[in-house]
């Protein structure tokens, strides 16, 4: 308990040392564009690798093996096509949020259709992070909803107080104390339960996780990280050009190796585990039981940062891109009481339970299949779209996106995404067509050095 007490308490110390200085909104919203490549792949593992997406990979392993780590490596696969193709473009744009990047490349209706479905999307993932929070702060004889409630208010006080500088600075501490951590249950795994590992068929495919679900999920899960407003705000906050590309490159090999990492520990809990421990609770209540009190007490930090490291992105993403790009507001006031507002809508929602990764495949399903897709034409083509399509096809692919979160048909999601495919290149056939005259339904987005010899002119 007292090295939870001085984790909560470095947390809010570092945000309060960032409130004291003089911050303008480009410096809560993008960290005023310091961010070396070290930051931001740290800042990206950390955001990407979170407890929910730990808690749940573990979780998962209980129905489909080893094949669980393709969450996490579909993930970095669309990290990695977002490093090469989009982060050149992203960096020179000079955005300040995910939905001015939407406006730019498409039009301002597509800024407002875009923040709408993010704010509604992002409070499912902040609700899943404070549910996974809440769990594991329920090891130290806390029950969940004062566990939910603590956890929850200090990831939204530090955010309000320090903004992006603080949530990119702490999340390079957060990381290291994960990978502490998670190093040191493996070395302990290795030399005290070796038979953990003994027969584990390590194999990407199964009878229970088949090419439908690896398809699935490299199109829902992969999508997302190609266009995701958390690392793009990672992209946004960094230096310059080389420190994005780069730090987006160390990222995705980063969550590579952590998956593995969680692949490991996971087969380790579920050894250990009595029968009938359900899946959200291996790494809590089975592993945490069989570890050493000192051990299990760095197990459960770990896990609690990096919990928090996601939360903290989740939830200044949503808020900042309600309050810029909704409410068309420069008063940082409105920024943090916007911050406040999702904290506890999230809050609210997580304290009706449900399993996290139910909350994180809903959240998916509604962003890629509504703005995701068609974002990412928009920026490949360049803008070269006829924008009242691909306004059709956001329009369309939220509907079945929302669809497949309320009903759990995941069918309604890949239609939704197939939908506004054929919608975006119907966009670009649509412009090329009218390339010859001028077309007020058309937008043109200059190249990236363009970008760079307007902004050194401005």
């Amino acid at each position: 308990m007292q090295i939870l007490i001085v984790f909560i308490i470095f947390l809010l110390l570092l945000g309060f040392l960032e409130f004291r200085k003089k911050t303008a909104l480009e410096g809560f919203l993008v960290a005023d564009r310091k961010a070396s490549a070290f930051e931001i792949a740290f800042s990206i593992v950390a955001t990407c690798v979170g407890g929910a997406a730990t808690i749940g990979v573990v979780s998962n392993m209980q129905k489909y093996g080893f094949a669980a780590v393709w969450w996490l490596l579909s993930g970095a696969i669309g990290l990695m096509i977002l490093a090469i193709f989009i982060a050149k473009i992203l960096r020179a744009s000079k955005a300040l949020t995910f939905a001015q990047i939407a406006e730019i490349f498409i039009d301002k209706r597509a800024r407002l259709v875009s923040a709408v479905i993010i704010c509604v999307a992002w409070c499912a993932i902040l609700a899943a992070q404070f549910s996974a929070s809440a769990r594991i702060l329920s090891t130290f004889d806390l029950n969940f909803n004062s566990s939910l409630f603590i956890g929850g208010a200090v990831i939204i006080v530090y955010t309000i107080l320090g903004g992006q500088r603080a949530v990119i600075r702490s999340d390079v501490y957060q990381y290291a104390i994960v990978i502490a951590a998670f190093l040191a249950v493996l070395l302990w795994l290795n030399f005290n339960s070796p038979q953990v590992f003994e027969n584990v068929n390590f194999t990407l495919k199964n009878d229970a996780f088949g090419y439908d679900k690896i398809g699935y999920y490299l199109l829902v899960i992969g999508t997302s990280y190609v266009i995701d407003p958390m690392l793009f705000s990672r992209i946004l906050s960094a230096k310059d050009e080389r420190a994005a590309i780069l730090g987006s490159i160390f990222g995705a090999f980063g969550i590579a190796i952590s998956s593995i990492m969680i692949a490991f520990i996971g087969f380790g809990a579920m050894s250990l585990a009595a029968d009938g421990t359900s899946g959200e609770n291996l790494l809590n209540v089975s592993l945490f039981n069989a570890l050493p009190a000192s051990l299990g007490s760095v197990l459960m930090l770990g896990l609690l940062a990096a919990i928090i490291s996601s939360a903290d992105t989740c939830l200044i993403t949503a808020s900042s891109i309600f309050a810029h790009d909704i409410l068309q507001s420069e008063d940082l006031k409105i920024y943090r009481i916007a911050t406040l507002g999702f904290g506890a809508i999230a809050l609210l929602l997580a304290s009706f339970g449900g399993e996290i990764l139910n909350y994180l495949f809903a959240a998916s399903n509604i962003f890629v299949s509504g703005v995701a897709t068609a974002l990412f034409f928009a920026i490949i083509f360049r803008g070269k779209i006829d924008k009242d399509l691909v306004l059709c096809a956001m329009c369309l692919g939220g509907a079945l996106g929302l669809a497949a979160a309320i009903s759990g048909i995941n069918a309604f999601a890949v239609a939704g995404i197939i939908t506004a495919c054929i919608l975006c290149l119907a966009a670009r056939f649509k412009f090329n067509a009218a390339s010859s005259k001028p077309d007020p339904n058309c937008v043109c987005i200059p190249q990236a050095s363009e970008y760079e010899e307007r902004n050194k002119r401005s």
